[in-house]
């Protein structure tokens, strides 16, 4: 089924004629609805599309797929998906893990393929070991890469994932509307600013068994989302992505993940060594550092407590969780450099100002004297004593 795609000349993106293939063939099959309804519209896509080229080239429809037994229907998958393996390995785990999942839902019945240990229906997906690459940014790395960015829409996109440590998936799917009230207040914006972070935000916490949770913003990030949102989300509606696209479409995982490895670059990193959740890993690292209750960090992380634990910590009130995130102190590091700089400066400001003073007491003692008043003579030569006499001296003096 060709799909056409006319061009908005308002917008100038491209909009399709009707709904997809894979969309169509949802419809005309009840089973694969009810398979695809709940899931994210990425997975839907993905899984959608290939069911369907299964289906196509396998000449089975759906519901007969389903009516299989599990060792005959796993034959039919292993048949359809091993020529993909010398192709490429990540289309055939693709593959296999959505035609999985489609059987998964007749009951939940599994289709036995090997384990790891080898056999005959298993495949070795030869998994880059990316933790042995990995570089967590520190804090001052993590401000050289935000202050890598060329607009504030990265900007703000950076310091949201730093300072929050929310998913990537959870920053596609931020609102206008999630931190609109706290930033449009006439008193100015809300310091530090809470995300509630949902399971339609966040979709892997779906898997987690826990509806929803907080983390918050600090001072930089919120400044700079305000400035975002009065050039990007004036008068606009509070229903829109957060942050989108020049065609105005909302912002991608693999958007970001681009903007971020230009980012890295340009601050003189390796961008083979970073990736969008290496973020999450800096905010983590700077949370177990503070002194706050691991029970706290872990719930700020959007982490399922381990054992009991969960049972007896209260999600419902924000303004502890925000209270321990507080003590995390995401602000930036001042070089000693920089620190040695301020302190020369401070004393020179200490040495004008010891000047200026005894200036201005020379010149009140001589008016003094040509008025011939003793009470202000006697003041100003007090003063006057007192600022000749040596730095240590001073300081020793009682208030």
């Amino acid at each position: 089924m060709s799909l056409e795609r006319e061009r908005n000349l308002e917008t100038g993106r491209f909009v399709s004629s009707g709904p997809a293939a894979w969309q169509v063939f949802m419809k005309e099959h009840e089973c694969v609805k009810e398979w695809l309804e709940i899931r994210p519209w990425g997975t839907r896509k993905q899984y959608g599309r290939k069911l369907m080229k299964f289906c196509e080239e396998t000449s089975i429809s759906p519901e007969e797929f389903l009516s299989f037994d599990r060792f005959k229907a796993r034959n039919i998958v292993w048949k359809y998906a091993k020529p993909f393996i010398n192709e490429s390995t990540s289309k055939a785990k693709n593959n296999l893990a959505a035609l999985k999942s489609f059987y998964r839902s007749k009951d939940g019945e599994t289709l036995p393929f090997d384990s790891a240990r080898g056999g005959k229906h298993y495949f070795n997906t030869k998994r880059r070991k990316k933790a042995a690459m990995e570089h967590v940014p520190s804090k001052a790395e993590m401000y050289r890469i935000i202050d890598a960015s060329s607009n504030i829409r990265d900007k703000s996109m950076l310091l949201v994932l730093f300072q929050s440590g929310v998913r990537v998936n959870a920053l596609c799917h931020l609102t206008f509307k999630d931190v609109k009230e706290q930033l449009c207040r006439q008193e100015g914006p809300k310091i530090p600013l809470r995300l509630r972070v949902s399971d339609e935000i966040d979709t892997k916490l779906r898997g987690y068994s826990i509806n929803f949770y907080d983390t918050f913003l600090q001072g930089e990030a919120v400044e700079a989302l305000k400035a975002y949102c009065d050039s990007y989300h004036k008068d606009g509606d509070e229903n829109e992505a957060l942050f989108y696209s020049k065609l105005g479409n909302p912002i991608n995982e693999t958007a970001v993940w681009e903007m971020l490895k230009r980012c890295v670059r340009r601050a003189g990193l390796d961008p083979k060594t970073i990736w969008v959740h290496t973020i999450r890993k800096a905010f983590k690292r700077v949370v177990r550092r503070a002194n706050i209750d691991d029970d706290f960090k872990e719930a700020i992380m959007g982490h399922v407590l381990p054992g009991s634990r969960e049972n007896y910590f209260s999600r419902q009130i924000p303004k502890e969780i925000e209270e321990n995130y507080m003590k995390a102190d995401f602000s930036r590091e001042i070089p000693e450099s920089e620190v040695q700089r301020l302190r020369e400066r401070l004393k020179e400001h200490e040495e004008t100002l010891d000047l200026v003073t005894r200036e201005f007491g020379n010149i009140m003692t001589v008016i003094a004297e040509k008025l011939g008043d003793e009470a202000t003579l006697k003041i100003m030569r007090e003063v006057k004593e007192r600022l000749e006499r040596p730095s240590a001296e001073k300081g020793r003096e009682k208030p």
